[in-house]
């Protein structure tokens, strides 16, 4: 049964109607112009003139110019520095329109299993806790370098993203070793950072985008099978305030967390023992297939 549309509701989404009549108002000058032309009329004149001024005036404020057609690659799309330009546009892409960074966690100063190329936009970022180390982080980013042109702006930028969280959690099941509670975080991040050409340190912009993929804790001994999920998404974005003469990157990172509390029966830290069952991990694992930059509105030119 519908509702009428007099209670302010309908049967379907498209059964609604315009707003309003399609009139609109003459730009401003017009009706003035109009005058003058009825007087020159009434006086048996032809004021060819004032004609061209209406004719001008109607063409330049009633009409809109067609845009330039062009094949010319769109300046807001990066993508991966060794990418197939003709699967994302007709031309080949700009060297400064291509990704320019990656970076992966290390641990002392050696790679921890993360990994990152600005070559193909993969990025894999992983960790893992089964021997009982100290729980970390473990991430991987890609990004491209960007300069506003504008004094002041708002940029909006945005990614398109495939990535598969995986996670396991295996701790000493058919055990009763004491207290135990593990948590998982798996999040996607696309930032500005501001980079300084002196000292080279980036600096995180605010604010910025973010997607939670997982985040949960388990508890107690036990186990499962290892959990994959895929995801696709190109509504990750973010809108920021950057300012002309300063160099900026934008990237995407994968980040995974672990921590845990476990403890044994007397309540101490636990150690593991020769022969422990335990497999504790979390990874994220995906390709940015490409990062978009456009600036929406202009402050300061």
């Amino acid at each position: 049964m519908s509702i009428s549309a007099e209670h302010g509701s309908a049967a379907g989404a498209d059964d609604g109607k315009p707003i309003g009549p399609l009139t609109f108002s003459p730009p401003p000058g017009v009706a003035a112009l109009h005058d003058r032309l009825e007087l020159a009329v009434m006086d048996e004149q032809i004021p060819l003139d004032q004609l061209a001024e209406l004719r001008d005036l109607v063409f330049r404020d009633y009409f809109t110019d067609r845009p330039i057609f062009t094949l010319a690659w769109p300046d807001s799309l990066y993508i991966p520095s060794e990418a197939d330009s003709r699967k994302y546009w007709f031309t080949e892409a700009p060297a400064d329109r291509r990704y320019r960074y990656s970076w992966a966690n290390t641990i002392g100063g050696q790679p921890a299993g993360s990994h990152a190329s600005e070559k193909d936009g993969r990025l894999f970022a992983w960790v893992n806790v089964s021997g009982l180390a100290p729980g970390y982080t473990g991430y991987a980013g890609t990004g491209v370098r960007f300069a506003p042109t504008s004094s002041l702006s708002y940029v909006r930028i945005g990614a398109d993203l495939d990535l598969v969280a995986e996670r396991r959690w295996w701790y000493l099941p058919g055990t009763d070793a004491g207290y135990a509670n593990v948590d998982y975080r798996g999040t996607a991040y696309l930032a500005v950072w501001e980079i300084d050409l002196v000292t080279g340190r980036w600096e995180l912009v605010r604010p910025f985008g973010a997607r939670t993929l997982f985040a949960f804790s388990r508890q107690g001994q036990g186990g499962s099978a290892i959990v994959s999920t895929k995801h696709t998404f190109a509504d990750l974005g973010a809108t920021v305030q950057l300012q002309g003469g300063h160099v900026y990157a934008v990237g995407v990172s994968f980040e995974v967390q672990m921590g845990y509390t476990l403890l044994d029966r007397r309540g101490a830290p636990y150690v593991t023992q020769p022969g422990d069952d335990i497999k504790l991990w979390s990874s994220l694992l995906g390709t940015v297939h490409s990062i978009s930059v456009s600036t929406t509105k202009v402050l300061i030119p």
